[in-house]
């Protein structure tokens, strides 16, 4: 059954009682201020057939109560603050939809970003999920157009180059990827553990490790980063991610024909990282990320640039 209501002045229509073609997740913290600009975003979709589940993860800002007056049609659960995985697995569990997508409170689809994963999904069942690009605001930026992602179907594989694997996960957005629920559910949601910064990059990797993925390349959201108040904060902080600190948690779900790929992978992203540290004065943690990751190595000159800068840093 669907039911029409009012949305801040806009009609929208979501879908009751039967079970949605779409669950639509949005973690919620202390975005009183955005999250109704973002759930009007979704209620404006051309497609119709989706629930909207907000997980108001401890707000102090009376966001979860805003929503719920506001935003009758929107299913709200609240819970002690537990950080942003917590959240969007918390929805996840909640989710009865064939698909499922996780927008964050304070950034915007286009109108269309619904109708298009849901009849590529259904046209390509090979892929796991479906990922657009993205405008970075407020300046606009298109990452995927600056690296060249083209429309179709991609695999991560052993004869992928090396640029198709640094840049594997530019692709991935939590503005744009629909997955379909049973491969959500089986790359084992987000990185919980209180982690607020990278969080998603794991369970981004085990489907990428385990799937296709659809790339299209129109711009169907906007990732507002001059709004991401936590995500500007945790980048000032600069800490390491848990698929650093932990990287079994993707090793273990790798199957053994990518191990060197997936190695290649988390060697570059923790020479990134290590300059990073080394930007920051922390040569400790540059250093434990060069023994952690052997791999390295296999960078050549980058890898000797950041052995130089250590070396440097040690005088």
């Amino acid at each position: 059954m669907k039911v029409e209501r009012m949305a801040r002045g806009k009609s929208a229509t979501v879908t009751v009682g039967a079970d949605p073609t779409v669950s639509v997740i949005v973690p919620l913290y202390n975005k009183a201020r955005l999250v109704g600009r973002t759930l009007d975003s979704i209620l404006a979709q051309t497609f119709e057939d989706f629930e909207v589940i907000v997980v108001d993860d401890g707000s102090t800002d009376g966001g979860g109560e805003f929503v719920a007056a506001a935003y009758p049609q929107v299913t709200v659960v609240r819970q002690a603050n537990a950080g942003p995985g917590a959240a969007r697995n918390r929805g996840l569990a909640m989710s009865r939809g064939q698909f499922v997508t996780f927008l964050d409170a304070d950034d915007e689809w286009s109108p269309e970003l619904l109708e298009t994963a849901v009849e590529t999904l259904l046209r390509r069942p090979e892929c796991g999920a479906f990922t657009a690009a993205f405008a970075l605001e407020p300046k606009g930026v298109n990452r995927w157009e600056e690296l060249g992602f083209e429309e179709g179907p991609w695999t991560l594989s052993p004869a992928a180059s090396r640029r198709e694997v640094f840049d594997c996960l530019f692709a991935f957005c939590q503005v744009t990827a629909v997955y379909r629920r049973s491969v959500a559910v089986a790359a084992g949601g987000y990185h919980e553990d209180r982690c607020t910064y990278g969080e998603d990059v794991p369970f981004w990797l085990r489907i990428l490790l385990r799937h296709p993925i659809y790339r299209h390349p129109r711009v169907l959201g906007a990732y507002n980063i001059g709004d991401s108040e936590l995500g500007l904060k945790a980048r000032v902080a600069a800490p390491i991610e848990p698929v650093l600190t932990a990287p079994e948690i993707v090793r273990d779900a790798c199957p053994a024909e990518l191990r060197g790929v997936l190695e290649l992978w988390l060697a570059k992203h923790a020479c990134r990282a290590a300059f990073v540290q080394l930007s920051l004065r922390n040569a400790r943690a540059a250093a434990e990320l060069v023994r952690r990751f052997p791999a390295m190595r296999r960078l050549g000159l980058e890898y000797l640039k950041l052995r130089l800068r250590l070396a440097l840093a040690s005088l």
